[in-house]
């Protein structure tokens, strides 16, 4: 969240239009999904210790080269390097919750979303004090840097040296049964939930800043906070009624939502994105339980891990696309224009979900 969170004093300390910073923030989004496909081959192998641990050291260095220069190509550069490295966490943590935890999965992924919300939530809040106690967008990434190598030394000595579980795959286990069937359902659905899910926390802190000026980012950073109810109730309910019909629902109400978002005044855009912080980060806890009940044990870390690629990776071009839009038209207009892909969303979960059902 820091980049989309200092988008305006970006922009204005590199001179540069918001479709040239969203292309900049694409590319970072690309390898913050590339990184998650190899790591998930190679987690049979290292184990979660050691991957973590490079993630969490190239995050520290790539966010202190940024806070000691300022000039623009290094900073698209460390940013790129930042994005890879923090791609790493996910396939790794969510392969080790889906293999430790069956009935309450869904509550499991929930309280892993909810400490993953509240980094989330500090993102704004970091980028807030840096631009207004200290007028220094870079201070936001030394505060990265410093946290990554906290979370290092608590890696190092907490997460066992062979903490690794899975057996090995073949590469026929991605066409077993209806395996492949599932899949080729699955991934469209994940880039296109990821298309929204990067519109809206990369542009939701514009349209803010736009409205509210300094206080913006502070906004932003609570509206995160409440997000967490989403992912709390979509742990407990996803583990009482379908985890399908549940995404439906939350992509049903999301809808109206990003339409209404070009019409709503001020006080109702604090409101109205309360309710999608809820909606959007619901989501996340349903599609990784999800990807357990549709997947074999052995191939599940890779397709977390293409997962991941999808929905933070490719759909990252989300941020050029909404870059151009903000440019040409406005940044309220691109939640509108991004709506049409909720509807594909719940087609696509109810032809999962039929598919699942037949063939379990």
């Amino acid at each position: 969240m820091l980049v989309p969170s200092l988008y305006i004093f970006l922009m204005k300390d590199f001179n540069i239009s918001a479709s040239f910073l969203g292309f900049i923030y694409s590319i970072v989004s690309l390898f913050f999904g590339i990184g998650s496909l190899p790591i998930s081959f190679l987690y049979n192998k290292f184990g979660a210790r050691k991957l973590l641990l490079i993630s969490q050291l190239g995050i520290a260095t790539s966010s202190l080269i940024i806070f000691f220069n300022n000039e623009l190509i290094p900073f698209i550069l460390f940013s790129t390097l930042l994005g890879l490295f923090s791609s790493v966490h996910h396939p790794i943590a969510l392969t080790l919750i889906s293999e430790r935890f069956h009935k309450n999965i869904s509550k499991a992924n929930a309280f892993h979303g909810v400490f993953g919300s509240l980094g989330v939530s500090l993102g704004p809040y970091i980028a807030y004090l840096s631009t207004n106690n200290y007028d220094n967008w870079q201070i936001a990434f030394f505060a990265v840097g410093m946290m990554s190598l906290f979370l290092s030394l608590l890696t190092f000595f907490f997460i066992p040296k062979n903490e690794q579980i899975s057996k090995g795959y073949h590469f026929k286990q991605f066409l077993l049964g209806s395996q492949r069937k599932k899949l080729l359902i699955f991934f469209p659905l994940s880039l296109l939930i990821g298309f929204n899910f990067t519109a809206f926390n990369t542009f939701i802190p514009s349209v803010f800043n736009l409205e509210f000026g300094q206080e913006a980012n502070l906004l932003i950073s609570g509206i995160m906070i409440i997000g967490i109810i989403g992912q709390i109730l979509a742990g407990i309910l996803g583990d009482i009624f379908s985890r399908f019909n549940i995404l439906s629902f939350v992509s049903l109400i999301l809808f109206p939502l990003f339409l209404s978002m070009t019409y709503i005044s001020s006080s109702s855009l604090i409101l109205i994105s309360i309710v999608l912080a809820v909606g959007m980060y619901s989501i996340q806890p349903l599609l990784n339980s999800i990807i357990k009940d549709i997947t074999v044990p052995e191939i599940r870390s890779i397709i977390y891990g293409a997962n991941f690629f999808l929905m933070f990776g490719v759909s990252g071009f989300a941020s050029f696309a909404g870059g151009l839009i903000a440019d040409s038209i406005s940044y309220k207009f691109i939640f509108p224009i991004f709506s049409i892909f909720f509807p594909i969303c719940i087609l696509l979960i109810l032809n999962l979900k039929k598919i699942n059902k037949t063939n379990t």
